[in-house]
């Protein structure tokens, strides 16, 4: 099957926009994973109660902060926590994670950020896993056709800046790429600071991506491809 894929940037200044043309919708999904190789083989599904705990605790617990800590707030968020807010969230303009929604590749899931501000340890996510862009390309048949519906008219009107979806899950044969930004980004939450990955810091931590690649100048600087 050739894919037919819509991209928001060739469409633009269309006046009429007709997504169920194209067999595909390209997207983006930004985090901050602790292995690049688990969404490449698995895609990137929606959170459950038992994930979302074991990653909230591998990626929280320190010396400040007990785990029955991550615990008795987890336990609370959850029960509050909407399924709409389960999936896999996904914005067709990849500007609006530097422009806006920084905090995905800053401090990651946004569910683990509330509950790291809640417990008082959000500084802790800055130094786990690495701020990581995933291009999608959903099939049409994935996307709800009310959602469908909302982004041609948004498209049409000119709103392009925050176009979202949500779906159940991605998979592996729909992420046709993904990389580590280099650029300055806007934290959402501290007005005027600016966050820029130590990509050296993090390897070092143990993250690794195909994508990082330490320059063999016998510098300790590393490459982003």
């Amino acid at each position: 099957m050739v894919k037919n894929i819509f991209i928001l940037e060739e469409h633009l200044n269309k006046n009429k926009i007709d997504l169920f043309s194209y067999s595909h919708v390209r997207t983006y999904h930004a985090c901050r994973p602790t292995n690049i190789e688990d969404y490449m083989k698995q895609g990137i599904k929606s959170i459950n109660k038992k994930t979302v705990l074991q990653e909230a605790i591998q990626r929280m617990k320190s010396d400040d902060v007990s785990e029955s800590e991550i615990r008795e707030q987890f336990l609370q968020d959850w029960k509050d926590f909407d399924d709409i807010h389960k999936q896999v969230w996904l914005a067709l303009n990849k500007d609006v994670f530097f422009e806006g929604a920084g905090h995905y590749l800053i401090y990651g899931s946004e569910f683990i950020n509330a509950l790291a501000m809640k417990i008082g340890c959000r500084y802790i996510l800055k130094n786990v896993g690495l701020p990581t862009i995933f291009q999608c390309d959903v099939p049409i048949g994935e996307i709800s056709p009310s959602q469908i519906f909302d982004l041609e008219n948004m498209i049409e009107n000119g709103y392009i800046s925050d176009l979202t979806i949500a779906v159940h899950e991605v998979l592996p044969e729909d992420i046709s790429d993904y990389w580590h930004p280099v650029e300055e980004i806007d934290d959402p939450y501290y007005y005027g600071l600016k966050y820029k990955a130590n990509y050296h810091k993090l390897v070092a931590a143990g993250y690794y991506s195909s994508k990082i690649v330490q320059e063999t100048d016998g510098s300790e600087d590393y490459e982003v491809n």
